[in-house]
């Protein structure tokens, strides 16, 4: 009996061991992880021009990779939502968000795919949250139209071939009927393959009066998120014969891509000859009415007063007579610590009407009026009294070039200079 009770005792010993072995190892794991929140997280994409982002659908693909590059979680977005968190160990990682979890095809028609990625760290026992990501076209988007003089010109089918990957082309066709010809409108969308080297070639083929012709044409700069809109043209050479030439035109007047949260821009190619001439009358100038500081009367120096000489008053007057479509700042220092604090903040740029969740950091500096509220706006006031503070720890000059666009598509560039000395 006694001997029983010893082996039992020993097992029991034996087993609050393992259990506090066990309790051991679980508390170190916990220790070692922390949890990534999808509380606040949200995706977005827009697929028109010059519209306000709308939410993604719930089927895009979620890749986590951790700093090593490999996959540590693959998922979706409704399923991140509806989860509203997960668990990883310790460490740095990069989350993907893409439309599709299929590779991008090098060239299809009607086929765009978003996306948009970001790095994050998880520290163990703390929740790392992520906020709005931005969904942006990863192709370069094509299309084709001709102009009506080169219509006239056309005597039989035609067809514009268009590659970025070698092998791998799209042919927007045109049909003759005897009379009329009518032609592909699709969008193509292309793989950009070759960094800032990325090419794109054009070649067109068909019955040009009575006869058949060739040409050729490259165009360098293609990049993610252009629309690059191919447009044939009829010429008239030296000697007064027609001819024909492609050339690459935005018949949209510098409108946005739209494919962002916050809004971004689509690289505009070329320069459309009907577009408006002049600044509409926009114009920026020094708000004495509202208080501006008499000082101030130089928009190219403004030397920002230190907080011992007097607290500074700076207001300025935007007038965009045909109302404001777009409103974007160029920001450039003198200051390299500026400059970083500005990088950091996505700012180099900035879209005041549609900023993003990291341009923000920059409005703590300056603090510019954003927001939708600034659209179809005839007159805006810019305080900028509140810069004083925070701009005083930056020597140098620092340049902030007002962009604005007017709904009748007139521009101005208006450059303001603040001097801290």
């Amino acid at each position: 009996m006694k001997r029983i009770l010893t082996i039992a005792a020993l097992g029991a010993a034996l087993l609050l061991a393992a259990c506090s072995k066990d309790s051991n190892f679980s508390r170190e794991k916990d220790s070692k992880q922390g949890t990534l929140s999808f509380a606040s997280f949200s995706l977005d994409e827009d697929q028109e021009v010059v519209t306000k982002a709308s939410a993604a659908s719930g089927s895009y693909v979620i890749k986590i990779y951790d700093a090593d590059g490999k996959e540590a979680v693959s998922t979706t977005y409704q399923a991140v939502k509806n989860d509203g968190k997960i668990t990883l160990p310790a460490g740095k990682y990069t989350l993907e968000a893409r439309s599709t979890g299929d590779a991008i095809e090098p060239a299809a028609f009607e086929q765009p795919v978003y996306g948009t990625s970001a790095d994050f760290t998880i520290v163990a026992g703390q929740t790392t949250s992520l906020g709005a990501l931005t969904c942006t076209l990863l192709q370069c988007k094509v299309t084709v139209a001709y102009s009506d003089d080169f219509l006239k010109m056309v005597t039989g089918d035609c067809s514009a071939s268009v590659s970025v990957t070698t092998g791998y082309p799209l042919v927007y066709e045109m049909s003759y009927n005897g009379s009329t010809a009518s032609y592909d409108q699709s969008a193509g969308y292309f793989a950009v393959n070759n960094g800032a080297n990325t090419t794109m070639e054009v070649v067109f083929k068909g019955s040009i009066e009575g006869k058949s012709q060739k040409m050729t044409k490259t165009f360098t700069g293609i990049a993610a998120r252009q629309w690059r809109q191919i447009k044939f043209i009829k010429k008239v050479d030296s000697t007064g014969n027609a001819t024909f030439d492609i050339v690459i035109n935005s018949f949209v007047d510098d409108e946005d891509l739209n494919n962002l949260v916050s809004v971004g821009g689509e690289e505009i190619i070329g320069e459309d000859p009907s577009a408006p001439k002049g600044d509409g009358g926009i114009k920026l100038e020094f708000d004495y009415a509202n208080g501006c500081d008499s000082q101030f009367t130089d928009l190219l120096n403004m030397v920002v007063p230190t907080l011992d000489e007097r607290t500074m008053s700076l207001v300025v007057k935007v007038t965009v007579p045909n109302g404001v479509k777009k409103f974007s700042v160029n920001i450039e220092s003198s200051n390299a610590n500026f400059v970083n604090a500005v990088a950091a903040a996505e700012a180099s740029t900035l879209d005041l009407i549609y900023p993003s969740a990291a341009n923000m950091m920059i409005f703590d500096v300056v603090p510019f009026p954003h927001g939708t509220e600034l659209l179809n706006q005839t007159e805006l006031t810019l305080d900028l009294s509140a810069a004083q503070e925070a701009i005083l720890n930056f020597a140098g000059t620092h340049t902030f070039t007002m962009v604005v666009t007017d709904l009748k598509g007139c521009k101005n560039s208006i450059p303001v200079k603040m001097v801290v000395r």
